[in-house]
């Protein structure tokens, strides 16, 4: 048949996890408790057994200046930098020098010394020293002051004690050397520098001089006026072309007047001054010439035409020679013409006013280029001074502000004389240690204490996993499959028993303020305490749970067991459970017990629980009337079925107990009449059920098994390995299925719903929906 899937899903994985090491934790507490003990007694032993070592101390504060800083700044390092300070203060207290005069004037490791040399013991000292931090700087515009102390482990506590103080005394004393001797090399430093400072001022003022004398007209100052000069030069050079132009115009008209005058014989008057009338025989005469050179160049001279203006040239000649005397015709015949004459001297005094112009023309571009080529360079000699005169004033500023710094230098030296400056101060002289730094007692206890619990935890969670138990549902899937009939949780709590159990882990649910046994109406019952329900006063044990507490949650999966067990259906009309475990205390008995009693009251079914346990039998307990006898009698013949059966008023379930001890069990039960006995119950129940031995401590289950039709066997959770569960199970040999019943399992190992639903419903008048 199908089962239902009773794996836990509980959604806190990490509590789930929690509690599963804490319970592995708990069944194994007295692994736990042995290692504390034995962690505890090794401390105690170290503590008592350790060369005891004695710490002093001492209190040093880093005080300011007794003069504010706005009025005088020390030279010589403040407590500004508190860390710092105390990084230089720390170095000097470890200087391998001091230490080993220290060593030396108190005869400090003498064995360590002769055996290793003294850089050993210094190393040692070095070690043994402590520079701690008390307290840092304070709120900003305030004294500044902090803290620091000083400490030094030795054997001996006297011993430790000077050596601090030496230490101190001698910090202090080279302290203050050291600040006096900063102040005055501060004040020789910045003499020296302010004299460098001024003679690099002097030279740089000698090349600034030397620059400006060099690039006279060319500095940033001169750019205006060479500007200006420029704009003069630029309209005077303008001038002077346009009167080259004009000029240059008027000599080309004179001169082609001249040339028309002398090939054309025409005249200009505008040209001339006065009324100048030319003789227009030289005019015809020049004509004439010019007529012949063309003619010559070409006919040949006997050409008639050639002839003739020959001939009239000669007329013209004669003509003017008459006219003007025989010398007319030489070389100065054409002065003897005024209008000639009037435009040669015009043309002569024009080229004279050009050659004028042209020469006023050039000295004037040669000014303009110079002016230019100022003007071009003025920015990198501008650039150049900047720098001379950047360097210069920042010359000037550092002179000056050495200056300043001489002066507070002198200042500040005088304060460091005077002891008004920064210094170290002794607020807790050494003290002669009288408790033990090493061993530290209560930390050497707790480290033993948890040493043993981590020691504690990890063995037992070792055990654990190297003997593993069963805890869920599905673990014992994994080895039997789906042959689980019910997981029973663990009910000791709900009775409250007073024993470790009620230390695990668990969740408790609460029904309206109340608790599971206060919502059923119902009453744990103490130990020793008889059920006041009408019987005959006779004591019950408080493992009867489905009796006493019917609604509770273990109650309803003994409800799930008795139904799987009747769901499981036989062939035959009656069906023989046997019941057993694998070792004693699993809860075989209270299994059978619990399920017989659901058969019978909540199936109606008629059953018999018959207690096959000779050597520690367990059902009378829960008799509610003592019979005659019980199996053990009826086997050896001395009494009848009847006598050996106590019914319960309520329902149709009976118990068979074991009657009168016998000394062979296994014999016992190997008596002819153990078959018979199982025919004639089966005709008078329809479930017999056996409440067997333990399987490896005796042979008795496997006498049993073969009467049997369901083989069920009790696992205890959290307590039974599986190796132990295995060996039983392959000791029976049987072929039949055998099934399981997972006994005590703790809440957290079961599903959720299983709680949800056993909670109480609160009932809804009719008509009303639920909130």
């Amino acid at each position: 048949m199908g089962q239902t899937n009773v794996m836990p899903q509980n959604g806190n994985t990490a509590a789930n996890l929690f509690n599963e090491y804490w319970g592995m934790v708990l069944r194994r507490k007295w692994i736990l408790l042995g290692a504390v003990l034995v962690s505890l007694g090794a401390a105690m032993v170290y503590c008592k057994v350790a060369t005891k070592v004695y710490r002093s101390d001492t209190l040093i504060l880093l005080e300011d200046q007794k003069i504010p800083e706005n009025y005088v700044q020390a030279n010589a390092e403040g407590n500004s930098n508190f860390d710092r300070r105390i990084f230089v203060i720390e170095t000097q207290v470890r200087d391998r020098l001091r230490l080993d005069k220290i060593r030396k004037e108190l005869n400090l490791y003498p064995a360590q010394v002769e055996q290793s040399g003294p850089d050993s013991a210094v190393l040692a000292m070095n070690a043994a020293l402590e520079v701690t931090t008390v307290s840092k700087g304070g709120v900003p515009g305030q004294n500044t002051i902090g803290a620091f102390t000083i400490s030094f482990a030795h054997e001996d506590p006297a011993t430790a004690m000077n050596v601090i103080a030496k230490i101190s005394s001698m910090l202090i004393e080279e302290d203050m050397k050291d600040r006096t001797q900063a102040a005055e090399g501060t004040t020789e430093f910045l003499d020296n520098e302010v004299n460098r400072t001024r003679a690099q001022l002097d030279k740089k003022e000698e090349e600034i001089s030397r620059f400006k004398s060099q690039h006279v007209g060319q500095l940033p100052q001169q750019i205006e006026a060479n500007l200006r000069a420029l704009d003069r030069l630029h309209d005077d050079l303008k001038i002077v072309n346009e009167s080259i132009h004009r000029q240059s115009d008027r000599l080309s008209l004179v001169e082609n007047a001249i040339q028309k005058y002398l090939e054309f014989g025409v005249t200009i008057p505008a040209l001339v001054n006065g009324p100048v009338q030319p003789n227009p025989s030289f005019a015809r005469l020049n004509e004439l010439k010019n007529k012949l050179t063309q003619l010559e160049s070409e006919f040949w001279d006997g050409y008639p035409e050639v002839a003739l203006t020959k001939e009239e040239i000669k007329q013209i000649e004669q003509r003017i020679r008459k006219q003007y005397g025989p010398e007319s015709m030489g070389s100065d015949a054409e002065t003897k013409d005024q209008y000639f004459q009037d435009l040669k001297k015009q043309k002569s005094e024009l080229k004279s006013e050009l050659s004028l112009l042209k020469e006023r023309r050039n000295t004037l571009r040669a000014e303009k280029q110079e002016y230019d080529s100022r003007v071009e360079t003025a920015p990198a000699i501008e650039q150049s001074l900047l720098t001379l005169m950047r360097d210069y004033e920042n010359l000037k500023g550092s002179y000056q502000s050495l200056l300043d710094k001489r002066l507070h230098a002198s200042v500040a030296e005088n304060l460091e004389k005077r002891q008004k400056g920064a210094q170290l101060k002794i607020l807790e002289r050494p003290k002669f240690p009288r408790v033990p730094e090493k061993p530290n007692q209560p930390r050497v206890m707790m480290l033993g204490l948890l040493l043993g619990c981590a020691l504690g935890v990890g063995m037992a969670v070792l055990l654990e996993q190297l003997n593993p138990q069963f805890r869920r549902p599905e673990d014992v899937e994994l080895m039997f499959g789906p042959q689980l009939l019910a997981a029973i949780p663990d009910f000791s709590l709900d009775y409250a028993y007073s024993n470790w159990r009620r230390f695990l882990p668990a969740y408790h649910f609460r029904f309206g303020g109340k608790s599971a046994q206060q919502a059923a109406g119902l009453i744990p019952i103490r130990p020793g305490e008889t059920a006041l329900n009408g019987t005959n006063g006779h004591t019950f044990d408080r493992s009867f749970v489905v009796k006493w507490m019917p609604n509770a949650i273990v109650s309803e999966q003994y409800r799930v067991a008795a139904t799987r067990l009747f769901l499981l259906g036989t062939e035959t009309q009656s069906t023989v459970v046997a019941v057993s475990s694998a070792i004693k205390g699993e809860g075989k008995t209270t299994t059978v017990i619990n399920l017989g009693y659901t058969l019978a009251r909540d199936l109606g079914k008629r059953v018999l629980l018959l207690d096959c346990d000779m050597k520690c039998p367990g059902l009378d307990k829960f008799m509610e009337n003592s019979p005659e006898g019980g199996l053990a009698d009826y086997l050896v013949g001395a009494l009848d079925l009847d006598d050996c059966i106590s019914s319960f008023g309520d329902v149709p379930c009976w118990i068979m107990p074991v009657g009168n001890s016998v000394a062979n069990s296994t014999e016992v039960l190997r008596t002819d009449r153990l078959t018979p006995l199982f025919d004639r119950l089966r005709k008078r129940f329809d479930y017999i059920i056996l409440n067997t031995p333990p399987i490896l401590p005796q042979a008795t289950m496997n006498v049993l098994e073969g009467h049997a039709d369901v083989l069920l066997l009790v696992v205890r959770a959290n307590s039974t390995p599986h190796d132990v569960v295995r060996r039983a199970v392959g000791s029976l040999r049987s072929r039949k299925a055998l099934h399981v019943v997972l006994n005590a399992v703790g809440s957290q190992s079961l599903p959720s719903y299983v709680y949800e639903y056993g909670q109480p419903q609160t009932k809804v008048p009719r008509g009303q929906l639920k909130a």
